[in-house]
């Protein structure tokens, strides 16, 4: 791993119609949709961030954007350093954020042992007869 290892992760609020009975409601979710290593440290990942912040459009509204067309948006950064921003097009409005992370620990993964099959049971000692 290399020393100064940093990476921009874009993540969507995205949107679930939930059901509980009859009624319904839109359930919030931050989601990972994107995440890119940078090379050249954290001033090259903070510049990569600012530049996805204007330009990154959501999956949901670029594919209803005329060629040519971009929708409004409202970019904020974050006290944090992260970027907010604010898409809306015709009648939908999305949001996203935009990020850094230094990479300080990846493990492998280790597979293991199997457990043990687990012992058939038959049709008689299901119902214990």
């Amino acid at each position: 791993m290399a020393a100064d290892s940093w990476y921009v992760f874009i993540e969507e609020d995205t949107e679930e119609r939930e059901w509980t009975g009859d009624s319904s409601f839109l359930q919030h979710r931050w989601q990972l949709v994107a995440g890119h290593h940078v090379d050249g440290g954290k001033r090259a990942a903070e510049s990569k961030a600012e530049e996805l912040a204007d330009s990154h459009v959501p999956q949901c509204i670029a594919r209803r954007l005329n060629p040519g067309g971009r929708p409004r948006r409202s970019v904020f950064r974050m006290h944090d350093g992260t970027w907010l921003v604010q898409v809306k097009y015709r009648y939908d409005e999305l949001h996203f954020r935009v990020g850094i992370g230094e990479l300080v620990r990846a493990e492998e993964e280790i597979k293991g042992k199997e457990p043990p099959e687990p012992p058939k049971r038959g049709f008689k000692t299901l119902f214990g007869r």
